[in-house]
């Protein structure tokens, strides 16, 4: 099969091959396999090529002697062969037609099958005509028995079965791009444009559009929508409605285009509607819309319906699985790389800083007193309920007394000022003692006062010019007597042991002895 390109147009005859050329001379000439079918896409600047039932060729007309820039494998059907290409008008799908009893829909960038449409009746392996409307959304095929199906492109649905009362086979369809507008209508729109109407209703009449409706300005634009929009809708009919803002860009007013398509009206009105949208918006004038609103309720397209869309427009896009997948990579990365840099930047702190009770008066009283050595002894207990220290009591002990203070059940801390004498001088030294009982507390409780602990000290250091002399941490009272507290806070300087100097081992095998010849000067000097 023989296929020639004369400009913009395609010509096929028999033959082996596909050929281009211009008006005045050919251009080029292909040789391919079995029977193609070919296609130009609407921008005139790429033709694809459908060769022998299972593989479709696209090429660069600016380029096609470099070969196809793209090729997609399909899987062969030995009970049809293809019959027709043709691209979607925004150039996105390819569609396949064939003489067997499916026609396929294939992704025009990535070659992929998106939809196989069957269900029409071709027994006799018909050459049927499938085509899309101007709008792309939907797929029309005829059949055997006059009728036409008509399929939704994106979810592969059948959405209509036309009974056109043909009694032979369908075999060529056209939808026609473009619904004649009347004269009346199109002055209407090129006048409202001006800025005098605030709503225009457009339908559809006996395949024609027709003006419905109009209101004039009254009041400012949210005043008027509902009470001007609501009352002009049909739950039986849908309708196109171009409302007016306020505001303007640079080509005049703003304009809001609202596509009504109720549940309850009949297939055909809606996918008639559906496929006119773009006509419609193309003879208003497209720079003038500034929103598009479609809805099948009022709460869709009422002042609050449309308040709610612009809100969302506003907002961030909805994300695929995969991209909500890499934001939450990328944000816990960012959680990683924060982390370690405040590790980095407090890594000379090898702990944990601890956590800040505050004491209650009663507390701080007591360790002003013991400062000013008043007292000699504080046992301080953590209220976790209300997450402050308190004291718990201030009675005077002595160190034979320190063993009865520590509680065997929960713990506790302790100052007590240690009075003693060393090498002869008599001292007063703080102690702090940190008694936890074992595995008798709750893990919360040895948790709190644990990390408790080092933000006390350094308070008390800090406010209350305690000296502490010696930290102690024990788990019963029992170990708190008197040569213990001695040895803690004064702990015992061990001596220095002199090592003793290694001998010398035999002459015989430290080496002969070396002779060392002296100079004459050395002698004299000697």
């Amino acid at each position: 099969m023989l296929i020639i390109v004369v400009d913009t147009a395609i010509l096929s005859h028999t033959g082996r091959g596909m050929a281009l050329s211009f008006v005045s001379h050919p251009q080029g000439l292909m040789h391919l396999q079995g029977k193609p079918v070919c296609s130009f896409d609407p921008e005139g600047l790429i033709f694809a090529a459908g060769i022998n039932s299972e593989m479709v060729k696209l090429y660069d007309l600016r380029s096609f002697d470099k070969g196809p820039f793209a090729t997609f494998k399909l899987q062969y059907d030995r009970t049809c062969e293809w019959t027709g290409l043709k691209f979607s008008n925004d150039g996105k799908l390819i569609l396949l037609s064939t003489n067997g009893g499916a026609v396929r829909l294939l992704d025009a960038f990535k070659g992929a099958v998106m939809h196989s449409f069957g269900g029409y009746n071709n027994s006799k392996g018909v050459t049927l005509e499938a085509s899309f409307t101007p709008d792309s959304q939907f797929i029309m095929i005829g059949s055997e028995d006059g009728k036409i199906h008509v399929w939704n492109a994106e979810s592969g649905l059948k959405v209509a079965l036309l009974d056109g009362k043909h009694t032979g086979p369908v075999t060529c369809l056209q939808f026609n791009p473009k619904f004649m507008t009347f004269a009346k209508l199109r002055g209407f729109l090129a006048r409202a444009r001006g800025g005098a109407v605030r709503l225009i209703k457009v339908c559809i009449k006996e395949e024609q559009l027709v003006l419905g409706a109009y209101r004039e300005l009254e009041k400012s634009w949210d005043q008027d929508y509902d009470r001007f929009l609501l009352p002009l809708l049909d739950d039986q009919e849908p309708c196109y409605i171009l409302y007016r803002l306020d505001s303007q860009n640079a080509q005049g007013y703003e304009w809001i285009f609202i596509s009504w398509s109720p549940d309850q009206s009949p297939v055909r009105q809606k996918m008639l509607y559906a496929a006119t949208r773009a006509t419609v918006k193309k003879e208003f004038g497209g720079g003038h819309v500034k929103d598009e609103l479609f809805g099948t309720v009022e709460e869709d397209i009422c002042l609050l319906g449309y308040q709610h869309h612009v809100s969302s427009c506003c907002g961030p896009a909805p994300l695929t699985l995969a991209e909500q997948e890499l934001q939450r990579i990328k944000i816990t990365e960012g959680r990683v790389k924060q982390v370690k840099a405040e590790i980095s930047e407090e890594s000379k702190h090898q702990t944990l800083q601890g956590i800040a009770f505050p004491l209650q008066d009663t507390a701080r009283r007591a360790l002003q007193q013991l400062a000013q050595k008043r007292i000699n002894y504080i046992q301080l207990s953590l209220d976790i309920a209300k997450e402050t220290i308190e004291l718990v009591h201030a009675n005077p002990t002595e160190t034979r007394d320190l063993p009865r203070r520590v509680p065997t059940d929960t713990p506790r801390y302790h100052f007590f000022l240690y009075k003693h004498s060393h090498e002869g001088d008599y001292l007063e030294s703080v102690v702090f003692i940190y008694s936890m009982p074992g595995y008798s507390c709750s893990i919360k409780e040895r948790m709190l006062y644990s990390s408790c602990k080092s933000r006390l000290l350094e308070d008390v250091v800090k406010d209350y010019r305690l000296e502490v002399a010696k930290k102690l941490e024990i788990e019963n009272g029992d170990e708190l007597t008197e040569d213990f507290l001695y040895d803690e806070v004064h702990p015992k300087q061990h001596a220095h042991k002199q090592a003793f100097a290694k001998p010398r081992g035999p002459a015989g095998k430290r080496g002969h002895k070396r002779l060392i010849r002296v100079t004459g000067e050395n002698k004299q000097e000697s």
